[in-house]
């Protein structure tokens, strides 16, 4: 379809904008990049070599770029399954590289292991960070887009509470985030992760043909992010890595950092959703 939708640009009463300093990034960019589910960080790199590469020869990278990726905290266990004679065979747990951010229906259910995951994926950015860009793909994405959330200090003194984390555990906010085949999770208990829309820039891109994730799923995902790009490519569950889907990716990083947030006014409270990264 190639279809791309751009949202309205942000008010001057609404954002302040600053260019980039790549003069200050006298060190390698950090960017996190988060799997799918029942995949692992290691098995997530062999797919997205090619984004290395891609931001290496960006221009407002100098020092080049590190991309870091982090195993999701659970682990699922591998099924048991009967061989020709009848023996029943259960693979070891070690040979089976299959991991998960949370288990449950997204659609309806509280996450089981959500918390400490967050929690985890904060310690991971304490430890591993600063990072100036997020990159998700499926339950992945969703979980960077609850990191970007939680970094722009948009949940809900409940849903701090049932995180179990402090806000001054909260790292500061990403630059810009790419997110594939992401969705919402829509227990109300989540709520105030997507009302009202974070600020930071998402490149949001749909599968034609995704058999996982229903576009509407995606599509009102992206729509809780207010500085979004919407790109589609004719494939299935993965993460685009045509020329074409490379290019509106630096594209759209170069863009943004250009066009730095700074400030954000958020009803009667103007916050800093910008740090100069360093």
């Amino acid at each position: 379809m190639g279809d791309c939708r751009l949202s309205e640009p942000p008010s001057q009463t609404e954002l302040k904008s600053a260019r980039w300093d790549i003069t200050r990034a006298s060190q390698k960019a950090r960017v996190l990049m988060l799997h799918g589910n029942a995949e692992s960080g290691a098995s997530f790199e062999n797919k997205t070599r090619f984004f290395r590469n891609l931001l290496n020869a960006c221009p407002s990278f100098p020092s080049g770029v590190e991309l870091f990726y982090p195993t999701a905290p659970h682990r699922i266990q591998p099924a048991s399954s009967t061989t020709g004679a009848g023996k029943r065979i259960t693979p070891e747990e070690g040979d089976f590289d299959a991991w998960t951010w949370g288990f449950g229906d997204y659609m309806a259910e509280v996450m089981q292991g959500y918390e400490p995951t967050i929690r985890y994926m904060l310690e991971v950015i304490r430890t591993a960070g600063p990072f100036i860009g997020i990159v998700g793909f499926s339950a992945g994405a969703t979980t960077a887009h609850t990191l970007v959330s939680l970094a722009e200090r948009r949940a809900s003194p409940e849903l701090m509470q049932n995180l179990q984390i402090d806000s001054s555990l909260l790292p500061p906010p990403f630059h810009f985030a790419i997110c594939c085949s992401g969705f919402m999770l829509s227990h109300p208990q989540y709520k105030s992760l997507y009302y009202p829309q974070i600020q930071t820039p998402v490149l949001h891109f749909v599968g034609d043909l995704d058999p996982v994730i229903p576009e509407d799923h995606t599509l009102k995902f992206a729509g809780r992010c207010k500085n979004r790009l919407i790109k589609y490519h004719p494939g299935a569950h993965f993460v685009p890595r045509g020329k074409i889907f490379q290019e509106a990716m630096l594209d759209f990083i170069e863009e943004w950092l250009r066009i730095d947030v700074t400030e954000v006014a958020d009803g009667d409270e103007t916050y800093k959703a910008r740090q100069e990264f360093k």
